[in-house]
């Protein structure tokens, strides 16, 4: 009876001590497998597993600046320049996945990159199923911060079917006391009225004076203000936000006239603070039955 005893507990002490082997072995694992590889996400929500970690590439991050016309049709109403926000999102490989923002528009896009030197190179395409889908060919200096390069439509009926662009590295920030600059209250509102074909809709200096992001608007600011004024204080606070705007009068001021805008999303409705949804909603019911003023002397 005694052998067997001694027996029994041999063999419980051989066994505890194989399973504590095989938990050691698989925390090692483990932890080899998370130091050599990494979960890199692409636009669509969909995951790459198991390659190689460059999430502290340079390269990365958001670059904005001029959109510019270089082959287009004269005869048509185009526009020469829109501001762009590329953002490279990952790298795994030799692939390269990221997105562009402009017009109104957020693309995906993807494709091929090298190293060559200090210079990252790369050529990336759209998905295709939108009429403004392209495909981009850029160099990236992280150095410098700068990203520069072509865009071709793949539509070469476009009025516009190559643009090319020079941009800097930016990281948006929102920021409330943003101010429209004096500038912008000699721009015209890219817009033509049939009524007054000689005469362009302006701004006035008004426009400058409320800022709907940073204090509750009353119906005194507000009640005697031009048409074009009042629609431009309310979408400042849009592009406050980073907004990327669609519509095309009100691209024109915010891309050519305000140095801090940086279109960053087309749809920050969610991002909005309850004092500017407040403004929102008392500029609209005086902007539609605003009256709208025209400059004398055209522009």
């Amino acid at each position: 009876m005694k052998h067997i005893v001694i027996f029994l507990l041999l063999c419980l002490l051989i066994a505890c001590g194989k399973k504590q082997e095989s938990g050691n072995s698989t925390d090692d694992n483990k932890k080899s497998a998370s130091a050599d590889s990494t979960t890199v996400p692409k636009p669509n929500g969909e995951s790459q597993k198991q390659v190689s970690k460059i999430s502290d590439s340079p390269a990365y991050g958001t670059y904005t600046g001029g959109f510019e016309a270089l082959v287009y049709d004269e005869s048509k109403d185009y526009v020469y320049e829109n501001r762009i926000t590329i953002s490279i999102d990952s790298l795994s490989n030799d692939l390269m996945y990221g997105h562009s923002i402009v017009a109104g528009n957020n693309r995906p896009f993807k494709g091929s990159y090298k190293n060559e030197g200090k210079t990252l190179n790369a050529e990336v395409t759209e998905p295709g199923d939108d009429k403004y889908d392209g495909k981009f060919i850029f160099s990236i200096d992280p150095a410098a911060g700068k990203l520069e390069g072509t865009w071709k439509a793949n539509d070469r009926k476009l009025d516009v079917t190559e643009r090319k662009y020079s941009l800097e590295k930016k990281k948006f920030s929102y920021d409330a006391s943003n101010n429209l600059p004096e500038d912008v209250k000699w721009a015209g509102l890219y817009e033509k009225n049939p009524r007054f074909p000689d005469k362009i809709e302006s701004l006035t200096g008004d426009v400058t004076k409320l800022n709907g992001s940073i204090r509750e608007l009353t119906k005194k600011d507000v009640e005697n203000l031009y048409k074009g004024d009042l629609e431009i204080i309310r979408n400042a606070i849009y592009a406050r936000h980073g907004y990327s705007f669609k519509t095309r009068r009100i691209r024109f001021i915010f891309d050519q006239y305000v140095p801090w805008y940086m279109p960053i999303s087309t749809d920050v409705r969610n991002e909005l603070t309850e004092i500017e949804k407040k403004n929102i909603d008392l500029i609209k019911r005086y902007e539609e039955h605003a009256e709208k003023y025209y400059d004398e002397y055209g522009r």
